[in-house]
């Protein structure tokens, strides 16, 4: 071989050498940093500063782990959608290009304007939403067509209909003066009855001083509110809209009555700015959306920040408001120091585990008056905190939610649409452990008997609610019957109704209600089954610095000083012989609640521990599941709807030989608990209730009652146990048992 030959051996040797030992190894990338801008190319465009993109879009679609894509200023009407994600170490992150005002926007422009008639002009629009249309003028919403007029574009302070009587079909007016037949059709929309909810229904027939609709649940009453749309010949005032599906026109009386060329007229085209759904790691940072939300479904670990988000969700279908807003679903995603405003149904729905909504200002929700709040808040662990919530037609925050914590929040002006509601409401679940602390929770605009703070409806259990000041409220706190296992400690309640309740059945039961340390400047009287103690009411003067501005911390000669009792986990921190009564504790620390863009707050999830917590999971079957119970015997236990004790589910268990258990761990040894069901037989049938595996005698009771009945199993664990069993049996029969509403505690 000679030496030229040798050499080229030798370079052929180390290539493939590099090459085999590059296969092996992961090359290292730097992060990528992207730009677009409303200027761009996606065609052209390389994505730098001086060469960026058009969309946003195409930069999610180029994007890796650990990229950003920063965005100039400028609206993009586009829907981003996500096909990547980040991870822990390398996250995705959108950002606002630093001093620009960026929006991802859902609506479109609308122009070549003519005229039709006076002040109306119509222009051809296609693509339309259905129920989801919405027309926007200089970025303020507009109005249907309806009658009657409404002087304002706020659309929780509307001009409405006044029915004089009523049915659930019919709506009697004297201002109903139009020809017969004239709103045949049309859709009417009220609040009927007692203004529980809205409902829509198409009218059938109509005369003077009458309408006839499709039947609605509830019988319209007089002094209830309604209006009436869906006809061209109404629109006869500024700030109302027509849109005509069968020739594609849209028109406009513009707000003024000027010519809409000269303004800027956008219509609703895209439900969503964002699209994180099945996404990890993602990071929105300072990027703000407009007529559209962002959906994060079966999402993990994304962030949304910084934002001002208008007209969040719309739909004029009163029945589909469910599932609107910011939408959150996964784990451990967040939503944070940001604004929100303006939703038909939710600004906020939060499904799944662990998710967090911190220090957002948060206002206008529900303004189609359906059963829905502002924050909607289902699945469990997530954290709501430091947030300013008001004005909603109905709730500002429903919590069918579990182990929860719902803390330093400024919430007020409910009820701005209906009545009967609570500015925070739940009915008929088992909070397991959530936790209401630390809030202001003030003016429930529903002056009627059920204008309530908090609202626990019947069939609420496993709630602790302490440390809130509640004023201004027909009641404060609210414990409709059955109410189980709710803790109620060193509340402060002023110029409200203080602890009401109310139920159609079990109007006595109110077995593990703990109610203590609380001030209620107005007496207060309940049910014998709860327990209470060391409450100021109305025979004593809490003597508060200053409850006209809303101060009501404690004067140095308060007698609510060192007169409450010690509750571990909830007055821990007390100064003085003993704890104050009431929300907060004469030379503590004095703590302030709702958002602070200026100076953000940085808390955390932190599970709370505390005696006479309900020690069974799921123990009112509400989910529809067994889990975490377990099935025995034949398995073939149900949740079902047909007889439930509170709420709308119970377990049922046979016809043959069956059961259920659940294993409780976390128990304290040498520790006397009680074990409580309700239970309920078919005729011959028999059900056993029982507790065992705690290092003692196995404890049972056994029932053949027809009829709902509590069932009531006491045992001490032993010196070692911190665990037990707990089980529904049933013998080998022909018909069924039912068992529903578990509980077990300290005693």
């Amino acid at each position: 071989m000679n030496k030229r030959t040798g050499f080229r051996f030798l370079v052929v040797i180390m290539m493939i050498y590099v090459f085999t030992f590059n296969l092996g190894v992961e090359t290292v990338k730097a992060n990528s940093v992207y730009y677009v801008s409303t200027t761009g190319n996606d065609i052209t465009g390389t994505g730098t500063l001086s060469n960026p993109w058009k969309t946003i879009q195409k930069a999610a679609d180029t994007m890796k782990a650990g990229d950003t894509c920063i965005i100039r200023g400028g609206t993009y009407r586009e829907t981003v959608t996500l096909h990547t994600s980040g991870t822990s170490a390398k996250l995705i992150n959108f950002e606002a290009y630093t001093g620009e005002n960026v929006t991802v926007s859902g609506a479109d422009p609308v122009t070549g304007w003519k005229n039709y008639s006076g002040s109306i002009y119509y222009a051809e629009m296609k693509g339309s939403l259905g129920t989801k249309n919405q027309i926007f003028v200089n970025k303020q919403m507009q109005f249907e067509a309806r009658w009657p007029n409404s002087p304002t574009l706020d659309p929780l302070n509307l001009t409405y209909a006044t029915v004089d009587s009523g049915s659930t079909t019919t709506i009697k007016d004297g201002d109903l003066t139009q020809a017969p037949g004239y709103w045949v059709g049309k859709t009417v929309w009220s609040v009927p009855g007692t203004g529980y909810k809205s409902y829509k229904s198409t009218i059938t027939s109509s005369s003077d001083g009458s309408i006839t609709f499709d039947q609605i649940d509830t019988a319209a009453t007089g002094g209830n509110s309604y209006y009436i749309t869906g006809n061209l010949k109404d629109l006869d005032s500024a700030g109302e809209w027509y849109y005509d599906s069968t020739t594609g026109r849209l028109y406009l009386w513009a707000p003024g009555g000027v010519d809409p060329n000269t303004l800027t007229v956008e219509a609703k085209k895209r439900t969503y700015a964002f699209d994180l759904s099945s996404r990890s790691y993602i990071n929105i940072t300072g990027i703000n959306i407009f007529a559209s939300s962002i959906k994060m479904s079966n999402s993990n670990y994304c962030k949304v920040s910084n934002m001002i988000a208008e007209y969040v969700s719309h739909d004029s279908d009163v029945t589909r408001q469910y599932s609107t807003g910011i939408f959150m679903s996964g784990t451990n995603n967040e939503l944070r120091d940001s604004t929100l405003t303006y939703s038909s149904g939710n600004l906020v729905s939060i499904e799944g585990t662990g998710n967090k909504v911190i220090n957002n200002l948060i206002h206008e929700a529900n303004y189609s008056a359906a059963d829905i709040p502002a924050i909607y808040l289902l699945g469990a662990n997530h954290l709501i905190s430091h947030n300013t919530v008001y004005n909603a037609g109905r709730h500002l925050i429903f919590m069918p939610t579990q182990n929860s914590q719902i803390q330093y929040n400024n919430l007020y002006n409910a009820g701005k649409l209906t009545k009967d509601c609570g500015i925070l409401y739940e009915f008929a679940w088992d909070g397991q452990g959530t936790v209401i602390h630390h809030n202001y929770i003030h003016d429930n605009l529903a002056k009627n008997y059920s204008g309530t703070g908090i609202y626990l409806d019947n069939g609420s259990k496993g709630y602790i609610v302490h440390h809130n000041v509640v004023w201004g409220n027909y009641t404060g706190i609210r414990l409709n019957t059955p109410s189980n296992f709710n803790l109620i400690y060193n509340n402060t309640t002023y110029s409200n109704g203080n602890v009401g309740y109310w139920g159609s059945n079990f109007q006595s039961d109110m077995y593990g209600d703990r109610i203590f340390n609380n001030i209620f400047t107005t007496a207060f009287t309940l049910p014998g089954t709860h327990i209470e103690g060391n409450n100021i009411t109305s025979e004593t003067n809490p003597l508060f610095v200053n409850p006209t501005a809303y101060d009501f911390r404690l004067q140095s000669t308060s007698p609510a000083i060192n007169a409450g009792v010690v509750i571990s986990g909830i007055t821990n921190d007390y100064v003085g012989a003993a704890p104050d009564i009431g929300a907060y504790e004469f030379g503590g620390t004095d703590w302030t609640a709702g958002h602070d863009f200026s100076s953000p707050p940085d808390p955390v999830f932190e599970s709370v521990s505390l005696l006479y917590v309900n020690n069974v999971s799921q123990s009112d079957f509400e989910k529809g599941i067994i889990s975490p119970w377990a099935a025995t015997y034949s398995g073939t236990a149900a949740s079902v709807s047909v007889v439930p004790r509170s709420g709308s589910k119970s377990v049922r268990l046979g016809p043959g030989e069956d059961g259920i258990e659940q294993v409780l761990t976390g128990l304290s040894p040498n520790t006397s608990y009680m074990c409580t069901a309700w239970v309920k037989a078919d005729i011959g049938e028999r059900i056993q209730i029982g507790v065992n595996g705690f290092e003692g005698t196995d404890a049972s009771a056994t029932s053949d009652s027809t009829s709902w009945t509590m069932v009531n199993i006491p045992f001490t664990t032993g010196a070692g146990a911190t665990r037990a069993t707990v089980y529904a049996y049933k013998n080998p029969g022909t018909a069924y048992v039912y068992v529903d509403d578990f509980g077990v505690v300290e005693q």
